[in-house]
């Protein structure tokens, strides 16, 4: 791979730009690994067009990789030019939340578990088991790299790394871990630092080894008008590896990476006093209001803050009035992030951002009378509790910067939702302001399970909302996510198409001010997403595989569901981005 000053390093390497090599690595008593190869990133001024692919969430316990061996099978058959130049991993490379087959004999939803981690020490929550020290965290990415696809994917191309939750802890935050509350884990952040250091290959904060710090798992007590602990061992966790970082494809490519977990604040809605705003009977989602308003904190409604937020129908005392806004990205990744977006050169400023920042939305004040329970609030539902949805004041801050300073060509490329989904970012929708700045792109899962598998296996057949979460039509056996046609569409839409099975009926009901933002959704899709870039225009093809619950055996990686292919063109600052829609091969689910 290459960063900033790649042009440095290639050359003080010996290396040509734009160039493939091949490697391996020999061990002092002269046995060789097999043969890798990889690429070097393309002059500066070279011009033509940057092809990649982008990942995330690969739960190697629970399923397949088959999205590797479609994705080198598709690529060994391109002409030369047309192949991928490199790998980027959004994050969840690993699952350091592990279930061993004995303590869950029936699985997981319809998976299979293997066998395949085992920790040295560990710690179990319930009917799971986590990682306590750097030999349980490597014994992750040494277990996960024996799959044949992940080695095969790794030998063919480099591979850019980010982290997301997974790499540490799964509601993890700083060095904080919440297993039912928030405890001091100072020293597991510093060991999962230090695993991701040595199987990762990436070139990071100018380091060349490691240096763990010494610290204890000691509670935060004081933080910053950002929500960064400032207990010394915190600090010294978080800090012992940056990841952050800029890369340069080419004239037409500059990929800026942040990192979303190390720095972000307590998310609002995991803390206690969120527990009273849960509604209860509305499965995966939270308030759109409440959420807005915990955010916000002090700053919420231009620094004037409701005393009380009314909530089925009650008003209840505002918990975050006082409190300062979260931040995601912290003061110093954030300066770092609007610094590099403000002086780019690039046509493209590819945001490898490893949560998104679209809204899930559902309009279940919509409802009909009689139809399940009456939705507490009077507006909106949000399906998202802690990526940027949930961050939206930072978000906000971020956009108005793009805005005021004229940036064009900014897409966001995204991992973490286990879902396929292409749209526009705006800092709000209708009835609210709808003025969208960037482009969004996020991929599915490799293998990693998602909400609407989720909902198939915990929705009782005879729940009252289940049409808003899943569809199946008469005449097949197959459930479908009736949900990505709930959040492009609304309820009444989705109650409609269960009652009538015509699209174009269910259609007619369909709410117009709900997901203007949202050009393709799919929460049920597996697979990667591959990215052409020129000059003019930024192409994303989401390739969507069979869900992988097991390994396939073809060379193809078995068969595909669908593929969609997405394209915003360059705009200028007094337009705004568009994407089209520009090729559909295989059978779409219910996302029209």
């Amino acid at each position: 791979s290459a960063d900033a000053d790649w042009t440095t390093r290639v050359l003080s390497a010996g290396l040509k730009p734009g160039t493939v090599y091949w490697y391996r690595f020999t061990d002092e008593h002269g046995f060789g690994s097999r043969v890798g190869r990889t690429i070097t990133a393309p002059a500066e001024n070279d011009n033509r067009p940057v092809s990649f692919t982008f990942v995330s969430c690969q739960n190697m316990q629970m399923g397949g990789a088959n999205a590797y061996r479609r994705m080198i099978w598709e690529d060994e058959r391109k002409a030369a030019d047309d192949q991928l130049g490199f790998v980027l991993h959004l994050g969840d490379f690993v699952y350091e939340v592990v279930w061993y087959p004995e303590d869950r004999p029936q699985g997981y939803y319809a998976r299979r578990l293997r066998d395949i981690v085992r920790y040295p020490n560990g710690e179990k929550f319930r009917d799971f088991h986590v990682p306590t020290t750097v030999d349980d965290y490597r014994a992750l990415y040494q277990n996960y790299l024996l799959d044949p696809d992940l080695q095969d994917a790794r030998a063919r191309w480099p591979f850019v790394c980010m982290w997301d939750n997974h790499e540490f802890s799964w509601k993890g935050w700083q060095s904080q871990q919440d297993f039912s509350g928030a405890r001091p884990a100072q020293t597991r952040k510093v060991a999962a630092n230090q695993a991701w250091f040595e199987y990762q290959p990436a070139r990071v904060s100018n380091i060349n080894s490691f240096q763990a710090p010494v610290v204890r798992d000691t509670p935060i007590r004081e933080f910053d008008e950002h929500g960064l602990g400032l207990e010394p061992g915190n600090l010294s966790a978080i800090n012992s590896l940056k990841i952050f970082r800029t890369l340069r494809w080419g004239r037409n490519v500059e990929l800026i990476l942040t990192d979303n977990r190390s720095y972000r604040s307590e998310p609002a809605m995991h803390r206690a006093e969120a527990a009273k705003f849960q509604p209860q009977q509305f499965p995966f989602v939270l308030s759109d209001n409440v959420v807005d308003v915990f955010d916000g904190g002090r700053e919420f409604n231009d620094g004037h803050p409701p005393d009380e937020i009314v909530f089925n129908g009650s008003n209840v005392s505002n918990p975050r009035k006082q409190s300062p806004p979260q931040s995601m990205l912290g003061a110093a990744q954030k300066a770092w992030f609007v610094e590099k977006l403000r002086a780019s050169s690039a046509p493209w400023k590819v945001w490898g951002n490893s949560v998104g920042m679209l809204e899930w939305r559902i309009d279940f004040q919509n409802l009909p009378d009689g139809i399940g329970p009456k939705w507490p609030d009077s507006g909106y539902a949000t399906l998202i509790d802690d990526d940027w949805s949930a961050y939206r004041h930072e978000r906000a801050e971020i956009l108005d910067l793009v805005r005021s300073k004229q940036i064009t060509g900014v897409v966001a490329i995204c991992g973490d939702r286990h879902a396929f989904e292409a749209g526009l970012v705006s800092a709000s929708l209708p009835p609210r302001t709808f003025e969208p700045l960037m482009a969004e792109f996020i991929t599915g899962s490799i293998s990693a399970p998602g909400l609407f598998e989720a909902a198939e296996y915990s929705l009782p057949k005879n729940h009252p909302l289940r049409p808003i979460y899943l569809y199946q039509s008469s005449a097949e056996a197959t459930v479908q996510p009736a949900v990505n046609f709930s959040m492009m569409h609304g309820v009444r839409a989705s109650l409609a198409l269960t009652r009538t099975g015509d699209v174009r009926k269910a259609l007619a009901e369909r709410n117009p001010q709900l997901a203007p933002h949202l050009s393709f959704v799919d929460l049920g899709g597996h697979g990667y997403s591959l990215v052409r870039a020129s000059s003019e225009a930024f192409e994303v093809e989401f390739v969507c595989v069979v869900r992988p619950l097991e390994r396939s055996t073809r060379a193809d990686g078995g068969p595909l569901a669908y593929r969609v292919t997405h394209r915003v063109k360059h705009w200028t600052h007094a337009a705004s981005p568009q994407i089209e829609r520009t090729k559909v091969e295989g059978t779409l689910p219910v996302v029209l």
